[in-house]
C-alpha cells in the first residue's frame, strides 16, 4: 500500500522556501521607498510597482531560485488568495468599527474624524496581515516588519507626523538590505547545479 502524501504540507515547505530567497524582503523595500514619493511629491510611483515589482521578482527567480530549489505550481494559489482577501476585508472592517467605538468613547465624533479612523484601522490592520502571512510562510521576520510598519508608523505619525516619509524610507532601505543580505546568503547556500540548469524555465 503507498503512503499518503500530505499535499498541503508540500505546499506549505514549498511556500517557505520561496520566501527564503530575501527576493520579497526587497519587493517590501523598494515598494516602502516609493512611497516617500507618494507622501512628500504626490506621486504614485508604488502603483506600478506593485504590478511591475512581481513580474520582476518572478524574473529573477526563474534565473536563480528555482534552478536550486526546484519550482512547484500552487494547484490552490486561487483559494488562498481567496481566502487572504476576505480576511483583509473582514479585518478592516472589523478594525474600523473598533477604532470608530473607541472614538465614541473618548467623546469624538466619528463622523467628524471618519478619515481618521479610516487611516488607523488601516494602520493597525499591517501587522496583522504580516502576521499571517508570516504564520502561513512560516517566515517569522514578516511579522517583525509588520510591527514596525504599522505601530511604528503609527507613534511617527502621532509624534512627528512630518517626519513619516523619512521613517519610511528609512525602513525600506534597511528592509533592502536585509533582503539582498538573505539573497546573497542563499546564494551561496545553495550553488546552482549544472544539470538543473535546463529546468529553471
Amino acid at each position: 500500500m503507498n503512503p499518503s502524501v500530505d499535499i498541503g504540507n508540500i505546499e506549505r515547505k514549498t511556500r517557505h522556501l520561496n520566501f527564503q530567497d530575501g527576493l520579497m524582503d526587497i519587493l517590501l523595500g523598494v515598494h516602502l521607498l516609493l512611497t516617500y514619493f507618494v507622501i512628500e511629491y504626490r506621486l504614485l510611483l508604488n502603483i506600478p510597482w506593485i504590478v511591475i515589482g512581481p513580474v520582476l521578482i518572478e524574473t529573477v527567480r526563474k534565473r536563480t531560485t528555482y534552478p536550486r530549489i526546484g519550482y512547484a505550481r500552487m494547484a490552490r494559489r486561487g483559494a488562498t488568495a481567496t481566502r487572504i482577501l476576505l480576511v483583509c476585508i473582514i479585518g478592516i472592517a472589523l478594525l474600523t468599527l473598533v477604532t470608530a467605538l473607541i472614538f465614541l468613547l473618548l467623546g469624538f465624533s466619528v463622523q467628524e474624524n471618519w478619515q481618521n479612523v479610516i487611516k488607523i484601522a488601516a494602520v493597525l490592520f499591517i501587522p496583522v496581515i504580516f502576521g499571517l502571512l508570516a504564520h502561513e510562510h512560516k517566515v517569522y521576520r514578516w511579522l517583525v516588519y509588520g510591527v514596525v510598519i504599522g505601530l511604528g508608523g503609527l507613534v511617527v505619525m502621532s509624534v512627528a507626523p512630518r517626519s513619516i516619509e523619512y521613517y519610511f524610507v528609512i525602513l525600506g532601505a534597511v528592509i533592502s538590505i536585509i533582503g539582498f543580505k538573505i539573497f546573497l546568503d542563499f546564494l551561496k547556500r545553495n550553488p546552482r547545479q549544472a544539470e538543473e540548469a535546463s529546468d529553471a524555465g
